[in-house]
This record gives C-alpha cells, sequence and structure tokens, in this order.
C-alpha cells in the first residue's frame, strides 16, 4: 500500500464515522451544519482557484459570509420561501458589491483609467470573478444544501447516506479497477488517469453498496429500483469529477485543497457528491409522488 492510498484509509477511517453521525443520529440540525461545513470548505478552495486580483481576499470573505447567510437562512425559513430568495438574492448583492468594488482595483483614477488597456484587463478579470463567484454559489452553496432537502423527505437520513455511499463506493470500486484493468481512457484531455474500465467498475462497486445497504435500511424499496439509481448516481458523480477536474486545469491546480490527507480537500472528496444530491432528491421527489 502507497503512502497516500495509507493516508486515503486513515482519513476515511476517521471521517467516515463523524459524517454518519451528522446524518443520521443528530437530526436536520446535524445534516445542516454538515453541508455547512462541506459547503465553506468548498466555498474557499473555489474561491482560492478563481480570485487573482488584489482584493481576492475581500472577495472571499464576502463569498464565506453569504454562504453562511445562505445556510442559516435555508434553516430557519420554509422551503418555498428559501428557495425564491436564494434563487435570486446572492446574484443582487454579488452585483452590487462587485461595482462598487472598481474604484480600489484602479486606484481611484478618474474615467480614463477604466479605458487604458490596464484598466479594461482588470475590468475584464473583475467581471469574470464576478460570473465564476454567481456559478460558485449554485456549485459550492445551493448543491451541498440538497442534503437538508434530502433529509427532510421520509427516511431522508438513510437517502442521504446511501447517496454518500454510493459515491464513495463508485470512487473506490474506480479507483481499484482502473489500476488492475485501465486500459481505455474516458476523458484523457481532462483526467488522463480515468478509464472507462474504472468508470465500469465504479458503477458496479455502486450497485453492490447501495443494493446491500437498501436491503438493511430500505427494505420496502426495490432493489431494481435501488440499483438503477446506484448506476445514475454513479455516472453523475463522475460528470461532478472531471468538472472539478476542469476547474483545476483551467486554474493551474493538482489539487483543490490538503486538508483532507490522501484526498486532497473539499472539492476533491465532495465534487462527486455535490453533483448527485440534486439529481438524488429529483429521484426522491418523483419517487415518493
Amino acid at each position: 500500500m502507497n503512502r497516500n492510498l495509507k493516508l486515503r484509509v486513515m482519513t476515511a477511517i476517521v471521517g467516515v464515522p463523524v459524517i454518519l453521525a451528522f446524518l443520521l443520529f443528530m437530526g436536520i440540525g446535524g445534516v445542516a451544519f454538515l453541508s455547512w461545513v462541506i459547503s465553506t470548505g468548498m466555498l474557499f478552495e473555489y474561491c482560492r482557484m478563481s480570485f487573482r486580483l488584489k482584493d481576492a481576499r475581500q472577495k472571499t470573505t464576502i463569498a464565506l459570509v453569504t454562504n453562511g447567510l445562505i445556510h442559516g437562512f435555508n434553516y430557519a425559513v420554509p422551503a418555498s420561501i428559501s428557495l425564491a430568495f436564494l434563487s435570486t438574492a446572492p446574484a443582487l448583492v454579488f452585483f452590487s458589491i462587485f461595482l462598487f468594488m472598481v474604484p480600489p482595483l484602479l486606484g481611484h483614477g478618474d474615467a480614463s483609467a477604466t479605458e487604458s488597456p490596464e484598466g479594461v484587463a482588470i475590468l475584464r478579470q473583475h467581471v469574470q470573478e464576478l460570473m465564476a463567484l454567481c456559478f460558485g454559489v449554485v456549485y459550492c452553496i445551493l448543491f451541498p444544501l440538497f442534503m437538508v432537502a434530502i433529509r427532510e423527505l421520509p427516511f431522508g437520513e438513510h437517502w442521504l447516506t446511501l447517496t454518500l455511499f454510493v459515491i464513495w463506493a463508485s470512487d473506490t470500486f474506480a479507483y481499484f479497477a482502473g489500476l488492475s484493468f485501465g486500459s481505455r481512457k474516458l476523458y484523457e484531455q481532462i483526467s488522463p488517469k480515468k478509464t472507462w474500465e474504472g468508470a465500469l467498475g465504479g458503477a458496479l462497486g455502486a450497485v453492490l453498496i447501495g443494493v446491500l445497504y437498501g436491503a438493511l435500511f430500505l427494505p420496502r424499496v426495490s432493489s431494481g429500483f435501488i440499483a438503477v439509481l446506484a448506476v445514475v448516481l454513479s455516472a453523475v458523480g463522475v460528470v461532478g469529477d472531471l468538472a472539478e477536474s476542469l476547474l483545476k486545469r483551467a486554474t493551474a491546480c493538482k489539487d483543490s485543497g490538503s486538508v483532507l490527507p490522501g484526498h486532497g480537500g473539499f472539492l476533491d472528496r465532495f465534487d462527486g457528491v455535490v453533483f448527485a444530491l440534486p439529481v438524488m432528491y429529483l429521484v426522491l421527489v418523483l419517487y415518493y409522488h
């Protein structure tokens, strides 16, 4: 076992029981807190990768404060009101704040400062960072909030745990299947190490773990339904993983962070999970209705 794999296993031994405790035994409040922790970690790393101008620290602070307010608002008010608010308010706030951050970036000069080549380049980067932050709200804040939405459904604690287990099983089985049998590249330009054989092994592992968990904790749900769901979530998780790989390549980052030994950062660990959460919620809403 190489050193990186040992670190991954040690982190999982410590981290998984903690996460399960929040999911299964601490109610909605525990899930809301866990969602906020994951969201905060992801957003901090995302901001570090996305912001390049001299006001990067201020922008990161704005993002993290907004994240806390959104999570608190989502926990405190009915879901219908929360959804309407979260769909519009962050973009309005960011556009307004970024508008008045221009003078410090350009040195408080007159109108000619915005017309110089340097000024135009700064403004272009500033607007690109605004757009990146608006996407970051969806990716790093709203996607993790689906943990709370799933938890509120019937047997939500088990559906949520199933989602995480399926994605983690998919990642683990894909790693070993790719290592043992991988030859055909899945998407070499973005993630050279991923193979079709690994993706197939991941899907099979997701089905195995998903069906086993369903038999133990969701016995009234068809094993066939869970098997199909596991395949879908596994595929979505691969897309989420590739999306984060694209982000890292675009920002020249090998790992999003180092807070989770052997795994990298929060984005590295939860990229597939956060893509799977809204899909799981949609399936469950249709299932229960």
